[in-house]
């Protein structure tokens, strides 16, 4: 296996150009900020204003679509008014989402617009931001820096989802308070910092059809499985633990998904970007099927474990999809998350409604722990499928691919 060490990464990082360096902080700070939220609506919705589980999955599961599958729109917005506008405008959409979510703790019809907004702005956001960063750097690199970038994203909703933990259920105007402040200030530190250069030109041209290709091509479907798959622990492993054990354990189980992505995803970056596509399958997928089963054992011990196995699964197959999607419209970096991130919204949503309604009917058929029996099952009828779409696939070579010239300030370790 060949990496990289962790020297290497810092050394690298800390020669990026500035806006890299600030879009990699802001990496953290925006989902410290976001997980101060969202991983507790399942439960505010339900427990705080009343909303049936069927009815909540349904919400989150619109909620998935928008933010995933807008995100290829997203794309498209930001190769024709350009990377910084594209930004910029999804924060200032995101920031009246969260002053909304406030506001529906007074008057709870509020908390649907809330999430349409909080979703709408992220699908302008992320395709632009993400195209930034590896339109900035040769192909042989993108791994590394996206690995950090996935790090910095599971620091920040990590410690997010620590801090609300314990405020939430007691202040929660407060919470939503503060998001909103921090997302206002990125919003203006974005539009002060970032150079306004960032047009579409970065993105590369070609025809607006190439979406087809790009969502044609075998990393969606298999970013659609693995949306489907990996957010029924996303929605409801909250849900879940809340009904037999203290909010603190939920917080745990995240911190630790969280901080195993960190500490080990960077290191290992290089190694799963020359992983066949088939192998990274046939690792992934089966972590994620067992990690599900474990959920479904009683104690806290199978929730941790199970949680790591969701890690492992987790930090090789979504690194994996971000770079084969790349390589599948080379050139026009937006263009591929869009199309990630339409595989993404379709997978979530199916998760979040057919979830919501799975779980309703574990509930009723012998207790919720069977819900992830059911998940895992799937997980299995996942994996055959994916290996024989990824081994079908013709190999595509390094060669095949334009390289975009990387300055000298990127990472060069073997």
């Amino acid at each position: 296996m060949s990496g990289i060490r962790r020297s290497e990464v810092w050394a690298g990082l800390v020669r990026l150009p500035a806006g890299l360096r600030f879009l990699l902080a802001t990496s953290f700070f925006m989902p410290l900020a976001s997980f101060m939220v969202l991983p507790f609506l399942g439960i505010l919705l339900h427990e705080r204003l009343g909303m049936a589980m069927g009815t909540v999955g349904l919400l989150l599961g619109v909620m998935s679509f928008l933010q995933f599958s807008g995100a290829l729109g997203g794309g498209l917005v930001a190769e024709r008014i350009g990377l910084k506008k594209s930004m910029v405008t999804g924060l200032t959409v995101r920031t009246s989402g969260f002053a909304l979510f406030a506001a529906s703790l007074s008057v709870p019809q509020l908390a649907v617009p809330a999430v349409l907004l909080t979703a709408l702005g992220d699908a302008l956001y992320s395709p632009a931001n993400k195209a930034y960063l590896v339109g900035e750097v040769a192909e042989e690199h993108r791994p590394v820096l996206l690995s950090v970038n996935n790090s910095a994203l599971s620091t920040g909703m990590a410690l997010g989802t620590l801090i609300s933990g314990l405020l939430i259920a007691r202040l929660p105007l407060l919470v939503f308070a503060v998001v909103t402040v921090m997302f206002a200030a990125a919003t203006l530190l974005h539009a002060v910092i970032l150079p306004s250069g960032l047009t579409a030109t970065r993105t590369g041209g070609g025809r607006s059809s190439a979406w087809m290709k790009a969502f044609g091509a075998p990393p969606a479907l298999v970013t659609l499985m693995t949306a489907y798959i990996f957010w029924y622990f996303q929605n409801y492993l909250g849900v879940f633990v809340a009904a037999g054990h203290s909010p603190a354990v939920y917080s745990l189980a995240i911190v630790l998904n969280s901080a195993l992505v960190i500490v080990c995803q960077p290191p290992a970056a290089r190694w799963i970007g020359r992983l066949r596509y088939s192998t990274a399958v046939l690792i992934a997928f089966p972590a994620l099927t067992v990690g599900m089963l474990a959920f479904a054992l009683p104690g806290v011990g199978f929730i941790l474990a199970g949680t790591v196995l969701i890690s492992v699964g987790e930090g090789v197959i979504f690194l994996k999809n971000e770079l084969e999607a790349l390589r599948a419209v080379p050139g026009r970096p937006a263009l591929a998350v869009g199309s990630q991130r339409l595989a993404l919204g379709i997978g979530s949503f199916t998760s979040g409604v057919a979830g919501g309604q799975l779980y309703a009917f574990a509930q009723s058929d012998g207790g919720a722990g069977n819900f992830w029996l059911y998940a895992a099952l799937q997980g299995l009828l996942a994996t055959a499928l994916l290996l024989t779409v990824t081994r079908a696939r013709p190999a595509r070579h390094r060669d095949n691919v334009p390289v975009v010239q990387a300055p000298s300030s990127e990472w060069s370790g073997s």
